[in-house]
């Protein structure tokens, strides 16, 4: 009756420790931001479908600044009032400049360009951040 007993119990631990009581296995990483290896970032989700970006460039100047360029196309039925801000980052990927927010009005149904240069010319890649204007 005694070893009926412990095996009942051992058995019954067995099963607690399988079904998923068993240690903590830890939570997931969290995923890298989009800054770290995106050159367009979207701040709000209803965008991406917006107001698609078209064209995004960028060329060194002969001065050695970073020039650059994007292409905005707004498929609303209204003009987009929204935000960009740039950050400029050097050949190892740490941000070295940033500009603020800047307005963007997108009119409705047409493309929009925009183009910012770098003020330090050991820029060498960017990231472009795109929200809707903050009222």
């Amino acid at each position: 009756m005694r070893r009926s007993a412990m095996a009942v119990v051992a058995s019954l631990m067995l099963v607690w420790y399988v079904c998923g009581c068993g240690p903590y296995r830890g939570t997931k990483a969290e995923p890298p931001p989009l800054e770290s290896y995106e050159n367009l970032v979207y701040l709000d989700s209803a965008l991406t479908t917006a107001i698609p970006c078209e064209d995004l460039s960028a060329e060194s100047l002969p001065s050695g600044r970073l020039r650059v360029y994007v292409s905005f196309y707004n498929r609303q039925n209204h003009t987009a009032e929204c935000q960009v801000m740039l950050k400029f980052k050097d050949a190892g990927g740490r941000i070295i400049d940033e500009t603020s927010w800047m307005p963007l009005l997108l009119p409705r149904r047409q493309s929009t360009q925009f183009e910012h240069t770098s003020l330090s010319n050991k820029a060498k890649g960017f990231v472009l951040m795109l929200r809707k204007a903050k009222t």
